[in-house]
């Protein structure tokens, strides 16, 4: 029995350890700039737009903005070639310029 309780706090400790390296270093690495209306984002520009109906898909990181805030960057669910920049309460969609 005092095994089985080993483990468990074992693996909780192993599972917070990961969910917080998860949360303080790979949700906050910068992956994107914003520059005006121009986003770009693993080489690809994305331009200001609005999306009616979307929903948040996948944290990818934070974007840094021209006066050095970041924000978290997120996919849209179902859309490929849109990107959402969330400000809690507020955010803006930015749709792939085509090349």
């Amino acid at each position: 029995m005092k095994r089985v309780v080993l483990l468990l706090r074992v693996l909780l400790l192993v599972f917070l350890a990961v969910f917080l390296l998860k949360v303080l270093v790979w949700d906050r690495r910068i992956v994107g700039e914003v520059e005006g209306i121009f986003l770009t984002y693993e080489g690809a520009v994305y331009r200001e737009d609005g999306l009616s109906d979307w929903h948040v898909g996948e944290r990818l990181g934070r974007v840094r903005f021209d006066d050095g805030s970041t924000a978290y960057l997120y996919t849209v669910e179902g859309e490929p070639d849109w990107l959402h920049v969330s400000f809690g309460w507020d955010g803006r969609e930015y749709v792939r310029e085509s090349e």
